[in-house]
């Protein structure tokens, strides 16, 4: 056991009693008003009732060990003797002893921090700050390289560290996108197409965001609170089976329509098509936002929607546009609520998994209708890529 102990920062206090506990000890702890009976050698009894007042207040720790230096030499201690005890050299005890007899009690409780220079001027800092918004970096040290290559200035990798953040830069996986995306033409379909589409959604001309999700029976991994240090593992399953289910998201109802298929084909599509027009059986239009996918332009679903019967209307989305499509969301919570994290020892516990979520979708009603609304995300900015 350490010969020597801390006084307490956590908002109690202990009296150092040289006289009495010898060389680093601590007596019990006392009272305010034995302690304030004290005569000082530095503090006025003013400023000693203060600091022991405030030491039982949440201040910052840099301020606390002022204190705790100030009271301890109060009580006769030697600067070599506080600097031991407390963990900090004697001149920095000195300092605390000056910074009082300077500026009283009001200067040990201010904090007053000076960084030194930049090793960067303003100039060069503009320069990194644009060529971080132009390529990605996987390391500090990455930025030191280019830094010293193009200013000849050296930097370790912790303090380019926080030079980034004082530069407002942190540190995080970029968003993954189609290379295809484009965000004008994504802004132009929802000012022209998609929002008055939804605007205009009855019960006359229900509107519907229709796709498909095939989740496979294997591990899917998510983030999740594990104790540090440790390694959590999840099972996994081959993965060469999975369920398609095809679906059709009402807006602004958000009720959910959906079927199981071993392929979305366009047979399949028709099929779900034709169970919106049986919900709907008054409507006089049904329009549907779906994708691009090849059987959703297929002869033969052309060929349905010329039907006489049909009041199905298709509106595609732009290509590279999921971000577009309200029921990815709905996917997004489905797999979330089912699979994420999950190991299922059979396919039968998998598919009854994923069905029992559908049997409780009233369960997840109000988080349905947070999640899905009308507010888009644009992508398809500029991204810029690693060095």
């Amino acid at each position: 056991m350490d010969r020597h102990r801390r006084v307490d920062h956590s908002g109690g206090w202990y009296t150092p009693t040289p006289e009495k506990s010898g060389r680093g000890g601590y007596a019990t702890p006392a009272k305010l008003d034995s302690l304030l009976s004290m005569s000082g050698s530095i503090l006025s009894p003013e400023a000693r009732a203060h600091l022991l007042l405030m030491m039982r207040r949440q201040t910052p720790s840099p301020v606390h060990r002022r204190m705790n230096a100030l009271l301890l030499l109060d009580d006769g201690w030697t600067v070599e003797r506080v600097a031991e005890v407390l963990f900090i050299d004697a001149e920095t005890v000195r300092e605390h002893r000056r910074l009082y007899q300077a500026s009283g009690v009001t200067g040990i409780e201010r904090l007053k921090y000076e960084g030194g220079e930049p090793a960067l001027n303003a100039e060069q800092l503009a320069v990194l700050g644009a060529e971080l918004d132009t390529r990605l970096y996987m390391t500090a040290k990455a930025v030191c390289a280019f830094v010293e290559r193009t200013f000849e200035v050296t930097y370790t990798p912790h303090a380019m560290a926080k030079l980034l953040k004082r530069l407002g830069f942190v540190y995080k996986m970029p968003k993954s996108v189609p290379a295809k995306a484009n965000e004008d033409a994504q802004r132009k379909y929802v000012a022209e197409i998609l929002g008055p589409l939804m605007k205009a959604a009855n019960d006359d001309t229900p509107l519907y965001f229709v796709d498909g999700t095939h989740p496979s029976y294997t591990a899917h991994a998510a983030y999740g609170w594990i104790r540090k240090g440790e390694t959590r593992e999840l099972k996994s399953n081959h993965g060469r089976t999975n369920i398609s289910i095809n679906g059709a998201l009402s807006w602004p109802g958000r009720d959910f329509v959906h079927r199981q298929a071993e392929r979305i084909t366009s047979a399949e599509m028709i099929l779900l098509f034709q169970d919106l027009q049986a919900r709907h059986p008054t409507a006089s239009a049904i329009r549907v936002v779906l994708d691009n996918a090849r059987y959703n332009h297929s002869k033969e679903l052309k060929a349905w929607l010329a039907c006489d019967d049909c009041r199905v209307q298709l509106f595609h989305l732009p290509a590279y546009a999921p971000n577009l499509n309200l029921i990815e969301r709905f996917w997004w919570l489905f797999k979330k609520s089912t699979i994420y994290n999950e190991y299922f020892p059979t396919f039968a516990d998998f598919k009854a998994a994923v069905e029992g979520f559908f049997a409780r979708l009233d369960d997840y009603r109000d988080e349905i209708r947070s999640l899905i609304t009308d507010k888009f995300h644009f992508m398809g900015k500029f991204n810029p890529q690693g060095p």
